[in-house]
């Protein structure tokens, strides 16, 4: 019998640690009847209490108040939808997004206690997410512990601390920043000099980013740009010369931050010789050096190469419709039509397509050409199909690189994956390409799930907005071609051929640009967020 590897040692060790976690944690736990009361209704919801704090289910509360919700199982998030915004719980995170989508401007709010899943539900801290809620929408809520309903409880939300503006005084030996602020900002960091820029970042504040926007015309900072994420703010700071060193401290008779920017010590001449010559030579090629690592890094993080990937092709026409639509010509079509769209709207982003014309591409080239052009970003385009042709199989389906969880997801990536019976000596090239090997070769691909995570996700909202579809989750499945791509990348599933009605809607070029245009819109938002956080 052959010895375990290392690799499936830290596998073996992993998940016993993780059921051990499991089996502690469900220890703790004590259920108990728990009671909402609305001006409306009073109702039972599931809850449990850990470490002395009551969790709420979000999806009984949903239902109780009447309000849509809907879980995303791969991304780990729960969404409660009221009348002008949307709420966004993420497992094991304490902090609150309320997005408004009409204006796609967000507040964070941070809870004591973070979202946990219970028997595939999604938990929250109930007297927390109650005050939220009423917080929000008026919500006449109270959490009442025993049948009588006889004490209602008055919380209030916790909303996070928000940056005001700044103050910057000239000291003899430096510049002191003051960042005023509304409250107090907890594991504040600030970072060494890169280049022209040093950056703060501040878990769980906020800040209106066009306000915070900020130039000045003399003194150490040239500006101040904010940037906003969900869990915290960043500010980054533009110097003028070089800072020696610096220290982000908590002002003690105030909420604000105090930012101290020391530069170096002037330099003392010394008459030049040929050895103080040389020292000078070096220190400006180290210096040029420097800058041109500083620019191939900023050219790394900006999304310009995006690669579009039409399934199928040549000799292999992938999946027939009801009327004789051949899915490669439907995949063609949409990424034709995407490519131009890009190049029309994003003039600085290059286009790859693996494929142009109606030729057949390997899998494995799919991957490689993507890494040859050094691209950003990998989509590939498929349409879905079921052996009978009904309308009962219907809508589209985004998937990331991961062993499938249900059979459906299986069933759709073996179907894929059998494309690679077409290609010459496939039994070599694909032979170690099992279910085993799929672990280790998505934990290869680690550095881009966040990104392939972030983008299905928009591209989710943007299909249901732009197609008016029924919103599916995110799914995961072991497709060949996702596995060479050294990028975030997903494959879209654009509709089913075998449904008469989605058949018609694939195969028109008006249906073609519609679902083009709504792959565009989450590349927009993708980049625009990826460079954002990458500055």
């Amino acid at each position: 019998m052959k010895s375990i590897s290392d690799v499936h040692r830290i596998l073996l060790l992993m998940t016993c640690l993780l059921l051990q976690q499991s089996m502690y944690a469900e220890a703790k736990r004590d259920s108990a009847s728990l009671h909402i009361v609305s001006s409306k209704q009073t109702a039972a919801v599931r809850s449990f209490t850990e470490n002395g704090v009551k969790y709420a289910a979000i999806r009984d509360l949903a239902e109780m108040l009447k309000l849509d919700y809907f879980e995303n199982r791969v991304l780990a998030k729960a969404e409660l939808r009221l009348e002008k915004s949307t709420l966004k719980f993420s497992e094991g995170n304490s902090f609150v997004v309320q997005i408004n989508p009409k204006t796609n401007r967000f507040r964070v709010f941070q809870l004591h206690q973070p979202t946990l899943i219970d028997q595939q539900l999604y938990f929250a801290p109930a007297r927390e997410v109650v005050a939220l809620l009423k917080t929000l929408d008026d919500s006449l809520l109270s959490i009442e512990e025993d049948k009588t309903l006889s004490t209602k409880t008055e919380i209030e939300s916790t909303a996070v601390a928000v940056v005001q503006g700044f103050t910057i005084e000239e000291k003899k030996n430096g510049s002191l920043v003051r960042i005023r602020m509304t409250g107090k900002a907890h594991d504040a960091k600030s970072s060494l000099q890169i280049g022209d820029w040093l950056y703060v970042t501040l878990p769980a504040v906020h800040g209106d980013t066009v306000k915070l926007d900020t130039a000045f015309s003399r003194g150490i900072i040239r500006h101040i740009k904010p940037v906003q994420s969900e869990t915290s703010l960043q500010l980054s700071l533009q110097i003028r010369g070089k800072i020696e060193t610096s220290e982000l401290v908590q002002d003690q008779q105030s909420n604000d931050m105090l930012l101290t920017l020391i530069p170096p010590a002037p330099e003392v001449k010394k008459e030049a010789n040929a050895d103080s010559i040389k020292r000078a030579q070096d220190l400006e090629k180290a210096k040029r050096q420097v800058v041109s690592d500083i620019q191939k890094q900023k050219k790394k993080w900006k999304l310009d190469v995006i690669v579009l990937d039409a399934g199928h092709g040549g000799h292999d026409p992938g999946a027939i419709g009801t009327i004789g639509t051949r899915e490669k010509d439907v995949t063609l079509g949409v990424s034709l039509k995407l490519g131009a769209l890009i190049e029309k709207e994003m003039p600085d982003v290059k286009v790859v397509y693996t494929r142009k014309t109606d030729r057949f591409i390997e899998l494995y080239r799919r991957g490689q050409m993507a890494n040859e052009n050094e691209g950003k970003l990998f989509v590939s385009i498929h349409c879905n199909s079921v052996e009978r042709k009904s309308p009962k199989a219907t809508g589209f389906e985004i998937y990331l690189l991961r062993p499938g969880k249900t059979e459906d997801a299986i069933h759709v990536a073996e179907k894929e994956n059998a494309v690679v019976k077409l290609e010459k000596d496939y039994e070599e090239r694909y032979q170690d390409l099992n279910e085993e090997n799929f672990i280790i070769l998505t934990m290869a691909q680690s550095a881009y799930v966040k990104q392939s995570e972030r983008f299905a996700e928009l591209l989710e909202e943007t299909m249901s907005a732009e197609m008016e579809s029924q919103r599916q989750a995110v799914k995961q499945a072991g497709f060949y071609v996702l596995v060479g791509a050294s990028m975030p990348n997903v494959l879209v599933e654009t509709g089913y051929l075998s449904n008469p009605k989605e058949e018609k809607f694939l195969r028109s070029p008006a249906g073609q640009k519609k679902i083009a245009e709504a792959i565009l819109n989450a590349i927009k938002g993708f980049k625009r967020e990826y460079e954002q956080e990458n500055n």
